[in-house]
């Protein structure tokens, strides 16, 4: 039937002249990024639709594939696996759960071991090559406009941390929570875009300060290229809060560039379009996914992707269904190469093979999202305040001359205080109760 499937779309193409229509009309999208990105789903879905071939549909084989050998960590014969099926490097050093922090949870120590990683990968040649895998994968896979989007990536940072961690066992990837920074009158000033963390542009937009300046990228330029907050926006609670009550796997492993006749609508709302958003607001080469890869706040905001979708396995499916609950094969709704048994390329995997609760309870865990109460009015890092006057929330701090309106008296500046709307240098006063 899967075999069926593939050929029809083939048949249609020689029948007709020309590929079947998509359901969605773009321009009928709610705001020009929502066509944007669109745009940008149906044309990566039709890509991959030409570059389907029916020998990448594995025959149903369930057993085979619930073996623990798909998260073998020990890629290219380094490390060994202990007696006790634990990983160990060939420093003799054992190899640990990683521990996934938002970015300004993380001590200085973790940063700057994170920073030092990061450096290390890139001088390897190993950075390029895994942005080389994304760019291909991009250009005709089940890695976007579809349900194979969440499992794909979710195997392709497992991968990309146990590079990192392969360098240094301490390190776990973060995770950019961007609906702190969101909060901000201009999310732009956030502590986040400075040396601390990933860096500020230049004029053209080059990444020029911070621990990824003038990186090289895979297109040839000498610098990593943003440009913040043009188009897009990032993450809201209230997209987060849409995300984790969806009840449906479809609405979350959604179909993102459905054809016409498929039974599913699409939603803007899918957590394939929100996270594209994001794409946008950071511009430059996050824009076009065959880039994005290069700027290392692609893996940031990845994995903050990762841990929305497992809060929505947590809360919404059993334990049993996390593993077996995969959107329905409809060649209509999906280029095959999305469908539950289709080879999840470049990967020796398939894509059910991404829905594996051994992810999150052998290779990593996720550190709670930072907050804060009315009782504990602090969110537990220098880089963050806790803006506890109505519903308490952690916002990201603000770099000194950056805007602060709304947030005088409080503690929004980093290293600075707020001073008709801007910070400015200075000691916040303390608060006498």
């Amino acid at each position: 039937m899967k075999l069926f499937c593939c050929i029809s779309t083939f048949l249609f193409i020689v029948i007709f002249g020309q590929e079947p229509p998509f359901m969605q009309n773009c321009n009928e999208a709610p705001t020009p990024e929502a066509r944007h990105v669109c745009l940008t789903l149906q044309q990566m879905a039709r890509n991959s639709r030409r570059k389907m071939t029916p020998n990448q549909m594995i025959p149903p084989s369930p057993p085979a594939f619930l073996q623990p050998a798909p998260l073998d960590p020990y890629a290219r014969g380094q490390g060994s696996i202990g007696p006790q099926n634990q990983c160990i490097l060939p420093n003799g050093q054992l190899l640990t759960m990683a521990y996934r922090k938002e970015y300004r949870m993380l001590t200085e120590d973790e940063r700057l071991r994170f920073f030092n990683a990061m450096a290390i990968l890139k001088q390897s040649g190993e950075y390029d090559r895994m942005s080389y895998e994304h760019q291909l994968a991009s250009q005709g896979s089940g890695a976007h406009s579809g349900p194979g989007f969440l499992p794909w990536h979710r195997e392709f940072l497992k991968r990309f941390e146990i590079a990192l961690r392969l360098i240094d066992p301490k390190v776990s990837l973060p995770y950019w929570d961007s609906v702190i920074d969101q909060y901000l009158p201009d999310p732009r000033d956030s502590v986040f875009f400075s040396p601390y963390f990933i860096g500020e542009t230049d004029e053209y937009g080059n990444v020029v300060t911070g621990p990824f300046a003038y990186w090289s990228t895979i297109d040839g330029r000498t610098a990593i290229l943003r440009v913040l907050g043009e188009k897009g926006k990032l993450f809201t609670e209230y997209d987060i809060i849409d995300i984790i009550s969806q009840v449906s796997v479809e609405q979350v492993m959604a179909y993102t560039a459905p054809l016409n006749d498929c039974p599913y609508p699409p939603a803007f709302s899918a957590i394939e379009y929100t996270h594209s958003f994001v794409h946008l607001w950071i511009g430059g080469h996050m824009e076009p996914p065959e880039q994005s890869s290069n700027d290392p706040v692609f893996y940031g905001l990845h994995s903050f992707v990762d841990l929305i979708w497992e809060l929505w396995r947590q809360t919404q499916q059993t334990r049993w269904a996390r593993e077996n609950q995969y959107s329905q094969d409809i060649e209509q709704c999906a280029d095959p190469q999305h469908f539950s048994y289709a080879v999840m390329r470049p990967f020796n995997l398939i894509n059910r093979d991404g829905l594996s609760n051994l992810y999150t309870e052998q290779m990593y865990r996720y550190a709670p999202r930072p907050g804060c109460s009315f009782e504990i009015a602090t969110c537990g890092s220098p880089y963050l305040f806790c803006d506890a006057r109505i519903s308490p929330h952690c916002v990201a701090k603000i770099k000194l001359g950056g805007l602060c309106t709304g947030f005088e008296g409080l503690d929004a500046c980093f290293n600075g205080i707020c001073v008709a709307g801007r910070c400015i240098s200075g000691i916040m006063p303390a608060v006498i109760f």
